[in-house]
């Protein structure tokens, strides 16, 4: 039964101020667990390969002392792995899987002396965040072309529909202790204290029923976790959890907020009416919020680590679906109670009022989701035709199927149903009835459209599936002599070593596209001198250039010289560089930083113009919420109009391919730097043996084994800006970047001096 408080102005009994305490404890700790949550640092999730030495499907030799493998996200070394196995499928690693120390998304394994032949490298990740471990496979070959009749595995999650269950029932459960309490601190002024006691009563045991479905996703993906890295021991499974990445520490912070949630919520069972009531509220909406930091901390979006807006994008949009999603079985509960009219008419007067608060603040919300969702689905498909080619596409389209209609319930709720509500009379009675009809069918699509959301995440996101969508490589380059701007567009499909199709658009310094013109194509191998090879592209209907070609036989980089001949003008070289089996070659989509600040630019202008327009309209609304919404809104606008046009800060751009040729002059010049400051460490051929290598911890790298690993503006990197957590300084500021490129040249010739 529930205790009777206070009466006002009396002293507060023992009980009570023991329930107090007990209250402004668990919001110390979840306050606690805010600011844990708030500074831990962006993660990243669902590490997918996107470069490997040698290069997925290309023949090498001589053969490689490891086999290298670069990932997309970071993640946990203990728990992932490499393995090489010959056409027999025996294993021929000499070592166990080593972590990269230059990179956290890297590792590789030492191979024993490889004969001509075909192997094929199969690797597992474990992501450092979400836990989600991931398998593939891919081949090389050595001394000879990888055997056609090799059977390759395309990257896959392993996970299963329990996982995609447990993630349901959590969203469910955060969506109601998010907007649950938001309804209910909402809907409390002017209305009756009978009527507020009542709401507040029935409110409370909608989010103890929450919890209580929050918890069991959270026991769900717990138990799901175990197995997946556990196999056929779930003892070793359990200890995984917490001992691998930082899944455990997400899982243990969200059940701690979640606890405190439930402790208020029974609070708020006990205190509904009164003050205590609504800080206890305020503490469960607290600890949703906290629990959505969480989920958001360890989601797809954790893992564009170095796109900033991507994390803020999903926290809004989950923050806003729990507002209007989570706030639907509460405006239920009202227009329930609504089923008996009173005589004066004051139900329909006050479901009017909670409709119209309803509304104010779903409308905010609801453009905060279209706006941060269209935003959030770019950075997660980036490529259209990605959409109906990948698991991840697929689903995110029926969920866009399911969202459809729950908007447009929502519409007319706004727009047909709350007019007739002000009516009253036979349609406003009406209108109550169509209320807890639409809102009951919201209610259903919106649990709907969260189960998708729940498979969803147990995908891997459309950006990352590797091997099948359409691939392709691309480069764009000026001549920008006297013959004028003559601009060339290649294209080689599908972009990886072996037979392609090279296409070529020419546009003429006048601009358009140049339909007179005649192409010659020269290409060249930049890594070898392998010679020349000439193409003579045929004019398409469209009129671009196209050509059928075996030239590109090996990963790495190749320079295209388009020499364009047109009438009345000087012959045009434009030489475009293509980097052939490059990550996007493996088929994960690349995206670009500057266009995704500008996007977020646009994102936030259009939540800014979506708050404020709904907060200009008076009905809803309290007079300084009204306010404060309008003035966030401007600004957001403003802001995001600033993003927009600026841009990103322009930082220090580093050429991908090392502009200094690596002649002799080049070569001596980086051979005296490298005597003069990096022979104590890493010794005189590179071997990582210098006098001082015993003291460093870690040792420092053999550059002969490492070197050839990383492509020329991640050597330029290492040296120019020194690699974090070893012993390696930066030399940058000391010897500037072309100095920096005459160490990456030399150092560049130390393997091939061991192999002599």
């Amino acid at each position: 039964m529930r205790s009777v408080g206070a009466a006002p102005g009396s002293e507060a009994s023992p009980r009570q101020r023991l329930e107090l305490r007990r209250g402004r404890l668990a919001l110390a700790v979840l306050a606690a667990l805010t600011a844990l949550a708030l500074v831990a640092a962006p993660a990243r999730a669902h590490a997918n390969l996107v470069r490997a030495s040698p290069s997925p499907g290309t023949a090498v030799d001589p053969a490689p002392l490891v086999v290298y493998a670069e990932f997309s996200e970071a993640i946990d070394s203990g728990y992932s792995s490499l393995d090489v196995l010959d056409a027999n499928g025996q294993s021929v690693t000499t070592g166990p899987t080593e972590a990269d120390p230059t990179s956290d998304a890297a590792m590789l394994v030492p191979v024993d002396a490889l004969a001509d032949g075909t192997y094929v490298v199969v690797w597992r990740t474990l992501s450092v965040i979400d836990g989600h471990v991931i398998r593939g496979s891919f081949a090389f070959g050595v001394g000879e072309p990888v055997a056609a009749d090799v059977a390759v595995a395309v990257a896959s999650i392993e996970s299963s529909p329990a996982a995609a269950v447990s993630r349901w029932l959590l969203f469910m459960g955060v969506a109601v202790l998010i907007g649950g309490p938001v309804q209910v601190l909402l809907q409390r002024r002017g209305s009756r204290p009978g009527r507020r006691q009542i709401v507040e009563l029935r409110t409370a045991l909608l989010l103890m029923g929450g919890g209580l479905l929050a918890l069991a996703g959270q026991i769900g993906l717990l138990g799901t976790q175990i197995l997946v890295l556990g196999g056929d021991s779930l003892l070793a499974g359990f200890g995984d959890v917490f001992g691998a990445g930082q899944w455990g520490a997400l899982w243990i912070g969200r059940t701690a907020a979640l606890a405190v949630a439930l402790v208020l919520a029974d609070q708020a069972i006990s205190s509904s009416g009164e003050r205590r009531g609504r800080i206890a509220f305020g503490g469960v909406l607290l600890a949703g919020v906290v629990m959505a930091v969480t989920i958001s901390l360890g989601s797809h979006a954790a893992a564009l680590g170095d796109v900033g807006p991507a994390l803020a994008a999903d926290l809004i949009h989950l923050l806003a679906m729990g507002v209007w999603v989570g706030g639907l079985p509460v405006l239920l509960l009202l227009a329930w109670e609504s089923r008996q009219a009173r005589p004066d008419g004051s139900i329909a007067a006050e479901l009017t009022e909670v409709a119209a608060r309803f509304s104010a603040v779903a409308t905010v919300a609801v453009g905060l989701i279209v706006v941060t969702g269209v935003y959030s689905a770019w950075l997660q498909v980036v490529e259209p035709e990605r959409l109906w080619s990948t698991e991840y596409g697929l689903l995110l389209l029926v969920k866009l199927a399911l969202v459809a209609p729950l908007l447009a319930l929502g519409g007319v709720n706004l727009g047909w149903t709350r007019p007739r509500l002000a009516a009253g009379g036979a349609a406003g009675q009406t209108a109550r009835t169509a209320l807890r009809t639409l809102v009951g069918a919201e209610i259903v699509l919106a649990v709907s459209v969260m189960l998708v959301v729940g498979f969803l995440t147990e995908r891997e996101p459309a950006r990352q599936v590797s091997g099948e969508v359409a691939l392709a490589v691309e480069g764009v380059g000026a001549s920008g002599d006297t013959s004028g701007d003559t601009r060339v567009r290649v294209r080689v499909v599908p972009g990886r070593p072996g037979p392609n199709t090279l296409e070529v658009e020419v546009a003429s310094p006048a601009g358009g596209r140049a339909v007179d013109a005649e192409v010659e194509l020269q290409l060249r191998y930049l890594d070898t001198d392998l010679g020349t090879t000439v193409e003579r592209p045929v004019r398409t209907e469209d009129g671009r250039f196209a050509v059928e070609t075996d030239a590109f036989a090996l990963a790495g980089m190749w320079q295209v010289l388009a020499i364009v001949r047109q009438p009345g003008a000087f012959d045009a070289r434009v030489p475009v560089r293509l980097n052939i089996g490059s990550p996007t070659a493996i088929g994960v989509a690349e995206i670009d930083a500057a266009v995704a600040v500008r996007f977020w630019g646009l994102a936030l202008a259009g939540m800014g113009f979506v708050l404020a327009l709904a907060t200009l309209a008076r009905q809803g609304w309290a007079a300084r919420a009204r306010q404060a919404g309008t003035g966030a809104g401007f600004a957001a606008i403003l802001l995001g109009a600033g993003l927009l046009i600026i841009g990103p800060p322009q930082g220090v751009s580093v050429s991908a391919v090392n502009p200094i040729p690596p002649d002799d002059v080049s070569v001596s010049a980086g051979r005296a730097i490298y005597e003069a400051e990096c022979v104590s460490c890493h010794g005189p051929a590179g071997r990582g043996d210098g006098p001082l290598a015993a003291t460093l911890d870690p040792p420092p790298l053999d550059l002969v084994i490492h070197v050839p690993l990383h492509p020329d503006d991640a050597l330029f990197g290492f040296v120019f800006n020194g690699i974090e957590g070893t012993g390696m300084p930066a030399f940058g500021e000391r010897y500037g970047e072309l100095d920096t490129w005459h160490i990456v040249n030399f150092i560049q010739t130390l393997p091939e001096a061991a192999r002599r």
